[in-house]
């Protein structure tokens, strides 16, 4: 299913903010964060370096990506992987994270489901939304482990109640399908636009097609549910959701 490749992907994953004014290493790390954003990768490289080389994970994290995506340096994926080693092991969930999504895609080494799920559960265990919906993806789709449907859908579920996107596309694209539990097209209205709302294309289809499935009442009925979600923030909203058909 092409839906599902196009849900593979790497995120940059990059320190925002939470430390003391005027510390050092924030300091660096928001020079970096900022020369990403101006497309300066050299410049976010030498901001990063130093911190990366001292054992800073975040640091070594980010200056992983740079390597694996041949950013102001030469594309190189064995530095990408030894940087997320260092990270990983410096404790840096997006670097497991990172080195999971490196064996999955096959980049510098063999393709591997199976060792990009250790990767998923270590960084899962930490909290990591985007390793859980991996995990739930592999199970959808039978790799790197025996296919498991319903904790496919219990994944989704929970990663999308969370606010992942693309949790929430593969949870819209279930409930329409109807194949693994029963077809609930105003419930996959739902969270397809939710979805959407994050920047999540393919949402778009699933929506127009559960739109096709509902009448007046039922679509007014979603649009309400949906109103009520962005109000009232999304927790708040599940249950309501999951009372539409």
């Amino acid at each position: 299913m092409s839906v599902i490749k196009h849900c593979l992907f790497l995120v940059l994953l990059l320190i925002h903010s939470g430390f003391a004014a005027g510390d050092v290493r924030e300091d660096q790390l928001r020079a970096g964060i900022a020369a990403m954003g101006r497309q300066h990768y050299a410049t976010a490289m030498r901001a990063w370096y130093d911190l990366a080389e001292a054992g800073d994970a975040e640091a070594q994290n980010n200056i992983g990506y740079l390597y694996e995506e041949g950013l102001g340096v030469a594309q190189q994926y064995d530095l990408a992987m030894d940087w997320y080693r260092r990270a990983a092991e410096s404790g840096s969930s997006e670097a497991e994270h990172n080195l999971g999504m490196m064996y999955v895609g096959g980049r510098g080494v063999a393709k591997s489901w199976s060792q990009g799920l250790m990767h998923f559960r270590k960084a899962a265990a930490q909290g990591m939304v985007e390793s859980r919906y991996m995990i739930a993806l592999s199970y959808f789709e039978g790799e790197g482990q025996i296919r498991n449907r319903r904790l496919a859908l219990e994944g989704f579920r929970e990663t999308a109640a969370e606010g992942y996107p693309n949790s929430q596309y593969m949870l819209s694209f279930i409930l329409l399908d109807g194949t693994d539990t029963k077809a609930k097209p105003a419930q996959a209205w739902v969270w397809a636009s939710l979805a959407m709302s994050q920047g999540q294309a393919q949402g778009e289809e699933i929506r127009d097609a559960a739109q096709m499935r509902l009448d007046e009442r039922e679509i007014d009925d979603a649009q309400f549910v949906l109103s009520q979600c962005e109000a009232r923030g999304l927790r708040a909203c599940v249950p309501a959701i999951e009372t539409l058909p």
